[in-house]
Parts: structure tokens; C-alpha cells; sequence
């Protein structure tokens, strides 16, 4: 896949700036400013790290969990509470960390391969956000996030493939649909 190949080729210093970028356009967002609970990932090396809006004020945090083929995110203090979960990815401690109830979460920042304009994710082959994102209440944001070289002009969607409300890039803020 093309987006696995551009995000291999971008450099650590390249990751880094555009997620700062990418965490200040987050910052100027009146969902974020509305959002009591907020979905988070931790990221993966080649992923945009949100790790710097951790300090907002006022908000609480959580993070995925996958338990068999479920995905359930937990309330998380910090990212210290974080472990290698089944597939290697960090996730919070479960003894430590109380499962954030689905209809809490206000907006949920969904990490992808590569995304639409029009809100069309490719996933890492799970289908773990798109069993996820199906459950959340009326009004949930889901927010997908990637650097401006993620963009493709269209995605194969099937019928289970849950569309995002908007993406941010480092270079902007997509409203879809």
C-alpha cells in the first residue's frame, strides 16, 4: 500500500513536526473545546502522536483496550498506565484503568493507513474502530488523524466501514460529508 511506503519514507524530525502541527489545529477545534471525554491512541512510531493535548485542562482522557476482537477504551490519568497489549501496541493497564463507558465518550481521535475527504478510513485490517465507532451515541465526534500525505482520492468501503466526521492533517481541518 502507497500510505505505508510514504509514511516509512518520513522522517522521525518530518513525524514529529507534523504532529505538533496536527496538535495545534486540534487545539483551535470547537469540538475539542466542547469535549468532556476524548477518545485517544497511542501512537505507533509512524503514526501522528497526540501525546501533547494530554494537558487539556478540564477533559478526561482514555485510551483503546482490545479484549478478544473488542475494542474498549479505559479512563487513563497518564500514559504511564500503558502496556504492551496482544498486538503490541500500548494500552492501559486494566487493574489501574476503569473502562470510559461508550456513551461518554464526546470525541474519539481514530488513527488510520490512509483517509478520504469525504471521511473514509483504511485501518490496519482488524476492524477493530469499525466495531467500535458503530457503537457510539448520536453526536459523537469521530476524528480521524494523519499526516496530509495519508490523503488518497478514494478508499474501498464495505458495508461495515464506519466514515469519520473530519481529519486532521498537519496542513488543515477536513469536515466530511
Amino acid at each position: 500500500m502507497e500510505a505505508r511506503r510514504v509514511l516509512a519514507g518520513m522522517s522521525a524530525e518530518m513525524r514529529a513536526a507534523g504532529s505538533g502541527e496536527i496538535c495545534a489545529r486540534i487545539e483551535g477545534m470547537a469540538e475539542w473545546a466542547g469535549a468532556g471525554t476524548v477518545g485517544f491512541y497511542a501512537a505507533q512510531a509512524l503514526e501522528p502522536n497526540l501525546g501533547a493535548l494530554l494537558k487539556g485542562a478540564g477533559k478526561r482522557f482514555c485510551f483503546p483496550r482490545v479484549v478478544g476482537d473488542t475494542l474498549g477504551f479505559h479512563r487513563c490519568e497518564s500514559m504511564e498506565v500503558l502496556r504492551p497489549g496482544a498486538w503490541k501496541i500500548l494500552e492501559p493497564h486494566p487493574e489501574r484503568c476503569p473502562v470510559a463507558p461508550v456513551e461518554e465518550i464526546d470525541l474519539v481521535f481514530v488513527p488510520g493507513l490512509a483517509f478520504t475527504r469525504t471521511g473514509g478510513r483504511l485501518g490496519r485490517g482488524g476492524g477493530f474502530y469499525d466495531r467500535f465507532l458503530s457503537g457510539l451515541r448520536p453526536g459523537a465526534v469521530k476524528a480521524g488523524v494523519c499526516f496530509h500525505a495519508q490523503w488518497v482520492a478514494e478508499l474501498p468501503m464495505e458495508a461495515h466501514d464506519h466514515e469519520v466526521d473530519v481529519v486532521v492533517t498537519e496542513k488543515d481541518v477536513f469536515r466530511c460529508g
